[in-house]
Order: structure tokens, then sequence, then C-alpha cells
């Protein structure tokens, strides 16, 4: 491949990138973000063009670089709308990367521009006529003259913006609203106009309709420009006795200087003239602009190769995200003013007010709602590189024919993802309504948006059907708690993934074509095939009945390490050896929150529980990070256990309980015996109970320690913990089952479906 049929690379000057080719203009997209540069911004590239002029007194091949610009040369003009065909430039280049550095060096360009005309008696005009020719192709910078059309002496702008701008020659159809084309457009009439000779350009907002904000801003930079220049003229009025010598390092003959005899010519002129000689230096200043102001002039081909190169050289700046460049492929498909009424619009507007909630996390927040609504949308495992998902948006949306239906899944995925986000963050009254005020689903919610963030594609087609008219929602939080109970069951019997995401994105991608199920009479039984999840493939038939039966298919057949679960006794035989707490705290948490859930002390053993009546210790609707639940407490310490417990035990699920953070940084490392008393004042029923049981242990607390426990809330799943005297390995393996059988008929029975 010849790299030339992918993007040309040059080194040029102002007067190369801006006036050589007069109908050459520039094009800002609609995806760019607004104009944004601010004073400081102004300040350092006056700073450096300042300094390159005065450098040219040391070194005579010294310039200025400003970086690099990206442009595409659209040829066909696909990229521009609104458009008057055949009242375009005939060459107009979109913007990639640079329209900050354009703009405001076009800026600049009209600040020295003005500040020279304004001075320009009929006087100056005769003693610099040989250097005012710089004026007439300065004029090319900000200007592209149009010879032809509806009117035949009209001038364009140089830059204008998709949407707000529109080339044309006719006075009805030309539009230029943005900051930077509006401001042209007002400088070239202003320029027209021999009225204004030797006046100042002032450029007024008072008339604009729309983003007053953005024209006042760009209105101050050029205000930041002429105070520059003015201070320039006050600070450095001999720089050009540092240019005698030097002045055909910008193109000026010496002889116009100093005059054929080297006595004359501008240089006698300027000597007794002080509007002369400031207008000498300002012109001095533009052709350094014009000649020695260079950047990496970028043509690329195709627009992704603009964007591939622009991602690559990118080192300061954030990159357009592929949101950012998709919505204009969905203006330019509905037409700019059928957008505006259309359903589109209010879809890009809710994916817009979901990515502007974390301003700092918005390129990490466009990256995972693009990853996650491509295996939403069609089942397509996209990777987080900015082409691929540039590519992806456009091109999906380019062949697919619902295309409202494309925007608005992107638009529910987006708004899946605020509830996800804030379920643990704010779980407002608007998240639990979402719910329908199912908190056990709240609490499951905020458990895996902990970590499980592959199982956002899933959940968010279930909640796009919660949204539909005729739906209750039931099966939404229904998935929600499915889709924790598969997860729990998965990881807490192995010590990795064991391809997990996979299970995700084959059910989105192919559903399952044969999926069996074992029983507890241990023969396999072939499931009715599993359609795909993803909405082009399913859009209305994806039901909690078929979710339930792939992901009991998943822990049977779909594990990377051979690990099969099809019953209790399986699951069980896996837990009893795994050491939850250090594998996976949240699940070990949600294990231990959904274990207590409902339950009492049993008789039948040390730290064992049984079922209870309805209603009494729930656990499972108080959320998952509630106050009883901040941290997960060994009952045989981490460090120095106590006899009879091995290392193989000790992280396994019966020796652990959950406390609060300030109770459990008390317990910490603490002796059998004070342990014991502890568990006992925490499940005390009342405060009588709770003073009995601390006065008459032969154990005593510091006074921290007890005010701790008198102030504490009841703890009623510690009451199987208040007698631990024979705790140890086998004590802790017959609590790991029988907590595991309470969160296998909770989990594994209520949410997955299997038989018991």
């Amino acid at each position: 491949m010849d790299i030339k049929n992918v993007f040309s690379v040059d080194t040029v000057n102002m007067k190369k990138l801006f006036a050589d080719e007069q109908e050459k203009c520039f094009y800002i997209p609609a995806y760019q973000r607004p104009y944004s540069w601010k004073k400081d911004d102004i300040n350092r590239m006056w700073e450096d063009i300042v300094y390159g002029l005065e450098q040219l007194g040391n070194s005579e091949d010294y310039i200025t670089f400003l970086g690099s610009v990206i442009t595409m040369h659209d040829i066909k003009h696909e990229s521009i709308a609104p458009i008057v065909r055949g009242e375009t430039p005939s060459k107009v280049m979109v913007i990639i990367d640079g329209q900050q550095r354009l703009t405001t060096m076009l800026l600049l360009i009209i600040s020295l521009d003005n500040a020279i005309r304004k001075k320009l008696t009929k006087d100056n005009e005769e003693a610099l006529s040989r250097v005012l020719e710089t004026l007439t192709f300065v004029s090319n910078m900000y200007k592209s003259p149009k010879n032809y059309g509806l009117n035949k002496s009209r001038d364009y702008p140089k830059i204008i913006r998709a949407y707000d701008d529109q080339w044309a020659t006719d006075d009805d159809q030309e539009k230029y609203d943005s900051p930077i084309a509006r401001l042209l457009k007002e400088y070239i009439n202003f320029v027209a106009n021999n009225k204004n000779k030797r006046k100042t350009f002032v450029y007024s907002v008072d008339n604009v309709d729309k983003d007053r904000e953005s024209h006042k801003g760009i209105n101050a930079n050029l205000g930041v420009f002429k105070s520059s220049i003015a201070k320039f003229l006050k600070d450095k009025l001999d720089i050009h006795k540092t240019m005698i010598g030097k002045t055909h390092l910008l193109d000026i003959e010496e002889s116009i200087f100093s005059g054929a005899d080297g006595e004359g010519g501008i240089k006698k002129d300027i000597a007794n003239n002080q509007d002369q000689k400031e207008i000498f230096i300002l012109l001095l200043i533009l052709r350094f602009v014009l000649q020695r102001v260079f950047v990496a002039d970028i043509v690329a081909k195709k627009e992704e190769y603009a964007f591939e190169m622009f991602d690559s050289l990118n080192t300061t700046g954030d990159p357009l995200t592929a949101f950012e460049t998709f919505k204009p492929k969905v203006v330019e498909h509905i037409g700019l003013e059928a957008y505006f009424s259309s359903s589109s619009k209010k879809h890009m507007e809710q994916i817009e007010d979901y990515l502007k909630l974390d301003p700092k996390r918005r390129d990490a927040s466009t990256n995972q709602l693009i990853t996650t609504f491509s295996l939403s949308e069609n089942g397509k495992a996209l990777s987080k590189k900015l082409r691929e998902q540039r590519i992806y948006l456009r091109d999906e949306y380019r062949k697919i024919e619902a295309k409202e239906g494309f925007v608005k899944n992107l638009a529910i995925v987006g708004k899946f993802y605020n509830i996800w986000n804030l379920s643990n963050n704010n779980p407002d009254e608007i998240i639990v309504n979402e719910l329908k005020n199912d908190k056990v689903a709240l609490t499951c919610l905020q458990f895996l948006a902990k970590k499980h963030i592959i199982a956002i594609a899933l959940l968010s087609r279930f909640y796009s059907k919660s949204l539909l008219d005729n739906s209750n929602a039931d099966d939404f939080v229904g998935a929600i708690k499915t889709v924790a109970a598969f997860f729990v069951l998965w990881r807490s019997v192995r010590t990795g993934t064991a391809g997990i995401d996979n299970c995700y994105r084959g059910l989105m991608s192919k559903g399952v074509e044969q999926p069996r199920v074992r029983g507890n009479d241990g023969i396999e039984k072939a499931q009715e095939a599993i359609l795909p999840f993803c909405r082009q493939k399913n859009e209305n038939n994806i039901s909690l009945k078929n979710l339930k039966t792939a992901l009991r298919y998943f822990l049977f057949k779909g594990a990377t390490d051979g690990v099969e679960i099809y019953s209790k006794e399986t699951w069980l035989d896996k837990i009893k050896n795994i050491g939850i707490y250090t594998e996976n705290k949240e699940v070990c948490k949600l294990m231990l929150i959904s274990a207590f859930d409902g339950v009492v002390s049993s008789n039948q053993g040390t730290g064992l529980v049984e079922e209870a009546r309805s209603g009494v210790s729930e656990t499972l609707n108080k959320s998952f990070d509630y106050l009883f639940f901040q941290s997960i407490e060994h009952i045989s310490p981490q460090t120095n256990n106590w006899s009879g417990v091995s290392d193989e035990r000790k992280h396994t699920l019966g020796n652990l309980t959950l406390l609060p953070k300030s109770i459990n940084s008390s317990a910490g490392n603490r002796e059998l015996k004070e342990k014991e008393l502890m568990f006992k004042a925490l499940s005390a029923k009342t405060l009588k109970e709770q003073k009995e049981h601390l006065k008459n242990s032969k154990v005593k607390f510091g006074e921290s320690t007890e005010s701790i426990l008198v102030q504490s809330q009841h703890f009623p799943y510690l009451e199987s913990l208040t007698n631990l005297e024979d705790w140890g390995d086998e004590v802790i393996e017959k609590r790991t089952e029988n907590l595991g059988s309470m969160i296998w008929k909770k989990l594994a029975v209520e949410w997955l479906g299997f038989e018991k």
C-alpha cells in the first residue's frame, strides 16, 4: 500500500496554509467541541511569536512551530451541512485536529491587520507603499473570494462550522452564526467599506441570538491580542533596529528598508514618524507570522485515517469520543430541520445528559457506554479502541433500517448506566421507583455494580422491556436477582473467573442452541433453544424464564475450568474448600447477607442457623452497604489463629460474619472468650440482657469498647455465635455447609430456578 494514498504530511507556513490557495477553506464538523481557548492560551501563542521574531537577530533559520493540523480533503462535500450545491468553495478541508490553533491564528491576523489599517493615512500609505502589499495577501488569510454564483462579488469566511453556518452567494441563503464565521464575515464587510478606513474594528455580540457566551469568549480573545499588540509597540518600539540586516529573511528587500544608497528608504521615513514606525513594526510581525510560523499540515484521505493519526499524535488534548463523532451522522440522516423535532434528538440528549454527569470521566464513561451498547444492540464484543468504536457506530447506523431504534437503545443503555452508578452512590427515590420498590433487587444491583460491569448489556435489555407501556417490570427486577445469584454461585466455587464474561457475550450474540440441565436425579435434560438476547436479533422475546435456563446451563457446562454446578451438593462440596474472603470480598459479603436473611439461631450446633418465619431478621432488603454490613469479620482471627483452626479454613464462609467497621476494629484479634462475650452483647434482645452479659462475665472490656457495644444496634444473626467453646475446623466446615444451604435455597432455588 502506498502511504500517500492514506495521508500526506508537509511542513507549511501560515501563508501557504491559509493564503496561497485562495478558494481553500476550512470546515469545522459538528462533532468538534466549541472553540475554548482562553487568555492564557492566547498569551502563550503571542509570546512564542514574539520570541521567534526576536530570535531572528541571532539565528537566521529560526522558526516558530505551533504543532500539527490534521484535516481531510472533502472532495465531494459530503461533510458539509447545510449546503448550497454549486456554491461551496472549490477546496474544503474538514478539520479533525487544530481548530483551536487555526481559529486563534485568524484572530491574530485580524488584530494585526486592523492595527495597521487604522494608522494608514494618505501620507503613511505613500511612505510605506512598497511594503503595504503585504496587506493584499493577508486578506486571503481570513477570506476566500467566490467569483461565481448568484452574487459574483461575494467573499466567504475562511472557516465556518457545521449546522451553524452556510456558504452562499445569496443574502437569503448565506448563514454565519458560529462565533468564528460571524466574526470573520463582519471583518470582511468592515474592511470592504471605505467609510471604515482608519477605524478600529469592534465585534459586537449585542445581536447574537444563541450561544452568546461563546461569542463573548472569542471577542475577549480578540481583545487580548489587541492589548498585547499595543503593549508590544510600547515596550519593543526599537525592534526594527535589530531587523535592519535581517529583513530579507521576511522577504523584504533590504533596499526598500535602507534605500539604494543605504541612507534613504523606509529607514529614513520611520525614524521621524511614530505612526509609520509602528506600522512598519506591525508589518514585520505580520511577515514573520506569514513566513516563519509553521505547522505540520497532515491531510488524510479518509476520516478514519485522520482520527487514527490524531489519536496517535495527541498527547495534551482530549480526543473526540465515538459519541461526539456519531452525533453528526444522526443529524445528517434525519436532516437538520427535521432533527430538532425528532425522537432521535430526544434520545441523543438523554445520552448527552448521562455523559455530562461526571465531566472528568467523560471519555471513560463514553468508552464503557459504547462497548456495552454494542453487546446489547447486536452482540458484538467491541474493544476500547476509539477508532473501532467510531467505525462501529458509523457503519452500524448506516446499514440498519430502523435507525431510531438504534439510537433509542443507545439512550436506554445510557439511562441504565446511570441507574447502575447511582445505585451505589445515591439510591434515591427515582432509582427505587425504577426497581418498583423492590429493595432486595436494589441490594443485588448494588452488589453487581461493584465489579460485574459485563452484566450491564444483559440487564439493559430487561430494563428496556420494563419501559414498555404494558410491562410491570417484574422481569427486570427478577433479572437483577437472577444475575446476582449466577455471579455468586459461579465465583464462590473457584479462584479465577473461568470464562464468565464469555457466557454473557455468547448469550447476547448467539443465545444457547442446545441448553442442557441436570436434575437432582442426575439425568441430563435437553431444553428448548434460547434465542440471542441482543436487540437486533431478538427485540421482543427475551424472558426471565429463558435467562434462568441459560444461566443454569452455564453453571453446568459453561466454565472453562470444567467445574460443573447442577445441584446443592455439587456447589456445597466446592465452597467448603474455597477461601472466599480472599478470593472475592463482594461475593463473600452477599453470601453472608443472603445466609443471614430470614434466619434464627439453631440449637443443632455452634454457629448454625435455621429458617425463621416471614419478616424475622431481614437482611437482603437493607442495601449492600448497610451499616451492619460494612465489614467482614473473621470469627477466629486472621492472625493468631485460635487452637484448632487451620489456615485452610480461616477464610472460608463458616469462619466469617458481618459487623460494622467500628465494632470490627474493636473485635480484631481478640481471644475466644472476648469474642464470645461481644457476640452475646450484640445479639442481646434487651438492654437489660446486654448489661447482665457484660456484668457477669469474667472478661472485662475497656470503657471505649463497652461504650461501642452498648450503643450498637441489635444483631440477631450473631446469636448463633454466643458459644464458641468448640470452635475449630469441624465446626467451621459444618457452618459453611449450613450457611451455604440457606444461600442455595434463596439464590439458586428462588432466584435461578433450580429444583431444590
